[in-house]
């Protein structure tokens, strides 16, 4: 992941170029060719960001309530998606750690 410090990059996204300067966010592109602008000066490594975006986000409002549901989560009187996202990770997060309890053998 590298970030522009001079100069503008073209970064093509869905068919279109965007262009990145050094106000815009640090973007990902192939080993290789962010080697090469780092060589010339023009960008700088960044760390990877340490939280990754849900796969709750695309979701409207009506698919979050779904997708709360099927945890056992009443999302129906909740008004933001940021909310529900974070009630169905809880939940997900939930399940995960019990199915991995289960999981376990037990000592007998």
């Amino acid at each position: 992941m590298i970030r522009m410090i001079k100069g503008t990059y073209g970064l093509v996204k869905n068919g279109t170029v965007e262009p990145m300067t050094k106000h815009s966010p640090a973007f990902s592109i192939n080993a290789a060719r962010e080697a090469e602008l780092v060589e010339a000066g023009v960008a700088v490594y960044e760390a990877e960001p340490e939280s990754t975006p849900s796969e709750y986000n695309g979701l409207n409002m009506t698919e979050l309530r779904e997708a709360a549901a099927a945890y056992g989560v009443d999302a129906s009187a909740v008004r933001s998606k940021k909310e529900v996202i974070a009630l169905i990770e809880a939940a997900k997060a939930k399940a995960d750690s019990s199915a991995e309890i289960k999981a376990e053998p037990s000592k007998a």
